[in-house]
């Protein structure tokens, strides 16, 4: 009976600590969005939005396609230059264009987000920190 209650209690132990690192694991990654928005560059004269990540760009790309939806956004369009310059073009509620772009460099990835015909640097933050936890 003793033994019953050591393994219940031992049980208990091990799903609690589980718990706990999927909770810290989960407000990790989206710290590490914040911190990624926070060194993002936005340009008013072109509406581009701007981050690098440390990630292969195919790994980039496949985030992308798969968090959009997520936002109500629907993959229209698809242009793959070489193996380092890649260009989606999603369409959201009411027709707004979404231009993502990606290119690869040495040592990162670029991706750029676009928003509508002016760019809008709060909507392409919220994109960027939704699809990069779902990443």
């Amino acid at each position: 009976m003793i033994t019953l209650i050591h393994l219940n209690r031992f049980v208990l132990a091990l799903l609690v600590s589980v718990a706990l690192s999927l909770v810290a694991s989960a407000s990790k990654s989206e710290e590490d969005a914040l911190k990624r928005i926070q060194q993002a560059k936005y340009s008013i004269f072109t509406g581009n939005w701007d981050v690098r990540l440390y990630e292969d760009i195919n790994s980039v790309v496949d985030g992308v396609k798969k968090g959009m939806p997520g936002l109500d956004y629907a993959l229209v369009d698809q242009k793959i230059a070489n193996s380092t310059r890649m260009t989606l073009v999603f369409r959201g509620q009411g027709d707004q264009k979404v231009v993502v772009r990606l290119k690869r460099f040495e040592t990162f990835t670029r991706l750029r987000i676009r928003v509508g015909v002016v760019g809008s640097e709060t909507k392409s933050a919220q994109i960027f920190n939704y699809v990069y936890r779902k990443m």
